[in-house]
């Protein structure tokens, strides 16, 4: 059964309003309270906590942002380091989880996590002074290992000039089911790789039962007889979802070698050279191929895409490269085309490097890797007024913003941004939401321009802050033009009168 725990603590908060007055009455200061739950601590795992922040006052306080630290070694936050709450609305709360890991070797007992606290009074006030809350959480449960490695002598000897397959098996000594099983294995020795099965994944393993992995170990040819090690990292749930991470070293035992050498092709890199790649861009991809072991003849390199793949090549798809030896590198070219309707999205494209080896055999290595396309997208703006505003004055602009470009954009936002003569007001920022190509979005946003602002031209700057189809978020800046100055007046033309004009009108000589 889930544990819950809470410790709540009053935090004062000194505002600016204390020196206001709200329909005759005083402001009072806001109070929040703050709680956290789960303050019990698992080592060896990741743990959330659960925070809380309850405006208790009479008012709501805004830009409220929340900072989490450890200075305790092996205590370390994960996620949520730094989050923003946005505003907190009187007699309301809100909450956030920040996942903690707990290393296994730190001792059972009581720490303190740093809780930073700070506020805005008013939208448009000035930042609180941080108030800093200390945490106490609790490592009662020491780190027990869910699996356990089995050494087996026998399938774990290989020798030195060639590929090997080895064997390890892994014990659920827990006792329950573990699930999502994940091994991740590598080598830090320079000459000992996994060239197969780099990544094992599993279902599940129940408690007391086995799993094996067989990965395929290369070692060089010249390899020092002896023992040595790979390692492997795991990562599982239990069936509560809470995770779980071991790490294993590995033993290979190298006890005996091939006197032929065996060609050994890669590709060492694949660099994609342009920044940022959009519909309609022309591109270039540069591979280097390495190889090892032994000599390799006759090289090519070829490319082939899928049959609706919006990239095609403008340069042979088949490169020529010659004779390669062992130790060495080369890099070789293509340009390609993204289409001018292609989506935002991964694009794979397969390469096959054929070769023929010392013995006079043909070998072949195929690999696909993928070319990241982002859409285009740009924002306009439309129906834009013209604007005079008085120095000290506010004002309201109503326009259509307007998305060109190939893909849809999410959480859009539009909002003022200050500078020396315009300042932000209440209304100052609007929350659309989803834009899509070509669909005009009107909003209506305010600002002020300040006393001391000079007449003339001045660039009103706006933002637009929004998140891509890979969810990462954008800030783009559009400027318009304003004219800052008295506003002039229509008069109304004055009426004629007098006997003169009595006159005109009984000759008919006007009105």
């Amino acid at each position: 059964m889930k544990r819950i725990n809470k410790i709540s603590m009053i935090l004062l908060i000194a505002t600016l309003m204390a020196t206001q007055t709200i329909a005759g009455v005083s402001a009072t200061l806001p109070i929040v309270e703050v709680s956290v739950d789960d303050i019990h601590l698992r080592g060896g795992e990741y743990n959330t906590l659960d925070l809380r922040f309850e405006n208790t006052g009479e008012y709501k306080i805004f830009d409220v942002q929340a900072f989490l630290t450890s200075s305790v070694p092996g205590i370390t936050i994960l996620t949520d380091q730094h989050r923003v709450l946005n505003d907190i609305a009187a007699k309301k709360s809100k909450s956030y989880q920040p996942e903690i890991f707990v290393d296994k070797t730190v001792p059972l007992g009581a720490y303190s996590l740093t809780l930073t606290f700070t506020y805005k009074a008013t939208s448009a006030g000035a930042t609180t002074a941080p108030i800093v809350v200390m945490l106490g959480v609790i490592v009662d449960e020491s780190y027990v290992p869910k699996i356990s490695f089995t050494p087996m002598q026998e399938s774990i000897k290989a020798k030195a000039g060639m590929e090997n397959g080895v064997d390890y098996l892994f014990t659920n000594n827990w006792n329950g089911t573990i699930t999502d099983i994940q091994f991740l294995l590598s080598s830090s020795i320079s000459s000992i790789s996994v060239t197969e099965n780099l990544n094992y994944m599993g279902e599940e393993i129940p408690a007391g039962e086995s799993m094996r992995i067989s990965p395929v170990v290369s070692v060089t040819e010249g390899t020092p007889l002896g023992s040595y090690s790979i390692s492997a990292t795991a990562s599982f749930q239990d069936l509560e979802g809470r995770n779980y991470q071991q790490v294993f070293s590995l033993p290979v035992t190298v006890d005996s070698a091939v006197a032929a050498r065996n060609t050994i092709i890669t590709i060492d890199s694949m660099e994609v050279l342009h920044e940022s790649i959009q519909p309609g861009d022309i591109f270039t991809i540069d591979l280097t191929i390495e190889c090892s072991g032994s000599d390799s003849y006759s090289l090519l390199s070829s490319l082939s895409f899928g049959a609706m793949s919006s990239i095609s090549p403008i340069s042979p798809t088949t490169v020529s490269l010659g004779d390669l030896e062992a130790g060495n590198t080369v890099t070789t070219s293509y340009q390609l085309l993204a289409s001018g309707d292609i989506s935002a999205g991964q694009y794979p494209i397969t390469t096959t490097i054929t070769y023929t080896d010392t013995k006079g055999q043909s070998g072949s290595l195929t690999e696909t890797f993928t070319i990241l396309v982002d859409g285009l997208i740009e924002f306009s703006l439309l129906d834009v007024p013209t604007e005079k505003v008085p120095a000290g004055e506010s004002s309201e602009l109503e326009a259509d913003l307007l998305l060109i470009g190939t893909e849809s954009v999410q959480f859009v936002a539009i909002g003022v941004v200050e500078d020396g003569v315009i300042e932000r007001v209440s209304g100052s920022e609007e929350y659309i939401g989803a834009v899509d190509p070509d669909s005009p979005i009107p909003f209506d946003i305010k600002y002020k321009v300040r006393e001391d602002a000079p007449e003339g031209s001045h660039e009103l700057t706006l933002s637009v802050q929004y998140r891509d189809h890979l969810n990462k978020e954008h800030v783009d800046e559009m400027s318009l033009d304003i004219e800052i100055g008295e506003v002039e007046e229509d008069l109304p033309e004055p009426e004629q009168g007098g006997i003169w004009a009595w006159i005109r009108r009984l000759l008919g000589l006007g009105p």
